[in-house]
């Protein structure tokens, strides 16, 4: 009782039309790119990884799942994008809603037409109210006809009354980040002459015409609702004001509730925005759209807790709580809360390293493996051992405390051993680039999982041979990590110019002197996140880089950031150059391309980000003397946190 008093509006039931929320969490829509591609008239087929995913957030106690799906076979974002009109997805389609409603978790289709915005490269056709590109993409339109809308509108209408016949419990249209609509109801992109552009009125009238038809096919209790983007955030978009416009005429025209969006493919950082937008950022948007409007308003935007939460209820800036990658991170954050398990949920951190990523095909976690893995890692996966045997784990890193805590789950009995004075590795240091502190959740969590299960870390405590032989422990993880590389070049010593790797520039403050030349020749958060902080210190950062721009393996979001943020302090870029040699106090780099030298000059400290070697002679010492010895995580191979938790994780279940 206690905490149904503490997230008293939170826990409580909400009511939309026919349909009752048990609480106010609604897991919001994403593109994940499960669905089955079997090449043409074969793809967008809702797949049984689909179904899983969304049952393991009904599982984890949303009140609701929301999928969103494509309406139209010539316009799809991506092959791997559900159809929702695809008679063959009718099987998958109905068991979701049944085993959803087990946990008593409505299911919400999100019908989308792609319009002028693709995730392909280079897509078959785009279309858009009138003949132009969206300025993010080079790839122009076909300008819609009429026959094409009437089309279209049918999909629409078909889909949503298909979906409740096998038994979906709400519709909601997209006007939002991507597709179709947003561009009918856009000043700039609707520039139509007939009856659907010109005035406000006309611009409004195709979404409205879909919501009626929509309305007449699934009735008056049915629910139908908008995600909608309420500010573009572009040079060339609307804002607020006229956000809330459209908001009002939507409210006239029938609809039941407004999920709140923002952004555009054009400003795509802000629809799935990343840690430099603080934890609630987008709250503003859904109080304004709660002064404009009398209908319920979802609130969306770097929401990650539960006290956060309610408190967005309480002060009636929001009706329910929309979250995507925070049910990602943790399924079971609405349970959670209900049980009081608070200090047990995991928080998204907004990396969006693995759920956007770099390549962007199948939606991940850095930090849950489970993520698209639901049916082998997700609820419940996680057996008792069935030999409890004493495991000794080398290194507080991600990767080590990862397999402490799912060996200690399963009945194992642990213990951490850790050299320094604080747990969480490599982390430590990323936690201190600009934007990036709450790199910290990763092994706060994996902390507080340990302390419950009672594993004693031993810090200040370095291990070598003759400590693992005097313990004998039955099973031995070595996770050790990296160390960085640091290359001799020509001249380095006798320069006089302080040079070190980028780890030694975090972790020896000091040493940063006032003019930097930052190389990067790795492209993560090492060269340009450590660029950013020297410039934090005050500095003067020349960055050089071997590609073609900075941070070219961190995701988009956070890549083009990064970038403004380097470019707007003053650094100076050097792409496509490489270090060649240093001549007395100069440092001659050389272009990738054409292999000429250019000399720079004036820097008083020279730091390097490129490649590390795995700390693994531990590990090699002891395999081969009969033990059950595994390394884990950069021990292994030098790579990023995602790939180290994923890999912790298969071997905890292993042991």
């Amino acid at each position: 009782m206690e905490i149904q008093k503490e997230f008293k509006h939170l826990l409580s039931p909400f009511k939309i039309k026919g349909t009752t929320f048990k609480n106010r969490f609604i897991f919001l829509p994403h593109h994940t790119g499960y669905a089955v591609d079997e090449g043409y008239l074969a793809n967008g087929l809702f797949s049984d990884r689909n179904v899983r995913h969304y049952v393991e957030r009904a599982k984890g106690g949303a009140a609701a799942v929301t999928v969103s799906q494509n309406v139209d076979p010539d316009s799809q974002m991506s092959f791997r994008y559900v159809l929702g009109y695809e008679k063959r997805n009718e099987d998958n389609f109905r068991r979701l809603a049944e085993e959803a409603h087990q946990y008593d978790c409505k299911v919400i289709t999100q019908l989308n037409h792609g319009g002028h915005t693709t995730l392909l490269n280079p897509p078959q056709l785009l279309v858009a109210p009138t003949q132009m590109n969206e300025p993010y993409c080079h790839f122009n339109t076909k300008e819609l006809e009429l026959d094409d809308m009437k089309r279209i509108k049918e999909y629409y209408i078909h889909s949503a009354a298909w979906q409740k016949e096998l038994g979906w419990d709400a519709v909601e249209l997209k006007i939002a980040h991507d597709g179709l609509l947003r561009t009918f109801v856009s000043p700039f992109f609707n520039r139509r002459t007939d009856e659907y552009g010109g005035s406000f009125e006309n611009r409004m009238k195709y979404p409205l015409e879909i919501i009626e038809g929509i309305r007449e096919a699934v009735g008056e209790d049915y629910p139908i609702g908008i995600r909608l983007c309420v500010d573009e955030f572009t040079w060339y978009g609307y804002s607020l004001e006229y956000g809330m416009k459209v908001a009002k005429a939507l409210e006239a025209g029938g609809v039941d509730y407004i999920s709140t969006d923002a952004g555009t493919f054009s400003s795509w950082y802000m629809q799935i925005p990343p840690s430099p937008l603080p934890l609630g950022w987008a709250v503003y948007e859904s109080a304004e759209l709660k002064k404009n409007v009398d209908i319920p308003i979802f609130a969306f935007g770097r929401i990650n807790d539960p006290v956060q939460a309610e408190t967005i209820l309480a002060e009636k800036n929001a009706d329910l709580i929309g979250m995507c990658r925070q049910l990602l991170c943790d399924p079971e954050t609405p349970n959670k809360t209900m049980e009081g398990r608070v200090d047990d949920i995991r928080h998204c951190i907004g990396c969006n390293e693995a759920c956007v990523g770099v390549d962007g095909i199948y939606v991940e976690c850095i930090q849950n493996p489970g993520v698209g893995r639901e049916k082998h890692l997700g609820i419940d996966t996680l057996d008792a051992a069935k030999e409890k045997k004493d495991v000794m784990v080398v290194g507080a890193g991600v990767a080590g405390l990862k397999v402490a805590e799912l060996a200690a789950k399963r009945g194992h009995h642990v213990e951490v051993y850790e050299k320094s004075a604080q747990i969480g590795g490599q982390i430590l240091l990323a936690e201190k680039i600009p934007y990036r502190n709450e790199m910290e959740e990763i092994y706060r969590y994996l902390r507080i999982q340990l302390q419950q299960s009672g594993v004693p870390i031993h810090c200040n405590t370095e291990v070598d041979d003759k400590k693992i032989k005097e313990l004998k422990p039955q099973v031995l993880v070595i996770a050790t990590g990296s160390e960085p590389l640091t290359p001799e070049y020509e001249g380095m010593q006798e320069s006089g110019i302080t040079v070190m790797t980028a780890k030694e520039a975090m972790q020896n403050v000091n040493r940063i002197g006032e003019k930097v030349l930052l190389f990067d020749d790795i492209g993560s958060w090492q060269g340009g996140g450590v660029a950013d902080y020297c410039m934090a210190l005050g500095a003067e950062v020349t960055v050089v880089c071997s590609a073609a721009s900075v941070g070219v393996d961190i995701e988009s979001g956070q890549a083009y950031l990064l970038t403004k943020r380097l470019y707007e302090n003053g650094a100076e870029m050097i792409m496509n150059h490489t270090i060649h040699r240093f001549d007395g106090d100069k440092v001659i780099i050389e272009n990738i391309y054409d292999h000429r030298h250019k000399a720079l000059e004036g820097f008083d400290t020279v730091i390097i980000a490129g490649q590390s070697r795995s700390n693994n002679e531990l590990y090699k010492c002891f395999k081969g003397s009969g033990a059950e010895v595994y390394s884990v995580g950069d021990c292994v191979a030098p790579r990023g946190v995602e790939q180290a938790i994923f890999e912790a994780e298969i071997l905890a279940r292993k042991i």
